[in-house]
Formats: C-alpha cells, sequence, structure tokens
C-alpha cells in the first residue's frame, strides 16, 4: 500500500517564481525544485569531501584561486535562463 503523503506549508514572497505557474502546477513545481535542491546539496557534499582529499579542484568562488574555472555569475544566469527566473 502507498504511504500516505504529508502536507508542508512554506510561506515564500508573492514575487517567487513559482507562481508563474497555474496553481494547478504549483506544487509539482515546488516539489520538483525542492528534490533538485536536495540532489544538488548532496553533490556539493560529495564535492567538499574531493576537495578535502585533493580529488578536485577548488571552489571557482574561492576568491584566493587563481581565476580558473567556472564563473559563478555566467553560471547563475544559464542556470536562469534554463529555469526561466
Amino acid at each position: 500500500m502507498p504511504q500516505a503523503l504529508k502536507r508542508l506549508e512554506i510561506r515564500i514572497p508573492p514575487d517567487h517564481p513559482v507562481f508563474r505557474y497555474p496553481p494547478r502546477l504549483r506544487g509539482q513545481v515546488a516539489r520538483e525544485w525542492l528534490d533538485l535542491g536536495m540532489r544538488l546539496a548532496g553533490i556539493e557534499e560529495r564535492l567538499a569531501r574531493l576537495e578535502e582529499r585533493g580529488a578536485a579542484p577548488p571552489d571557482p568562488r574561492d576568491s584566493s584561486q587563481n581565476g580558473n574555472g567556472i564563473d559563478p555569475e555566467k553560471f547563475r544566469e544559464t542556470l536562469a535562463g534554463v529555469f526561466d527566473f
């Protein structure tokens, strides 16, 4: 038997991008974004462990870096274009 779903109430500003979706789709979109955020958090944790071992390049947001790597501003802009924020 499938497990019953639980309800989660969150408060977000009225100009949040989720409100660009029709009311009947907002819950689904919010769940997808929440799941994506959890997956990204897991990736960041694994990457941090690799960086600690010296098995991954340093975080490009680190100001002590020599300028190589991903530009965080361009990356954010790219994501914004993909997710239409």
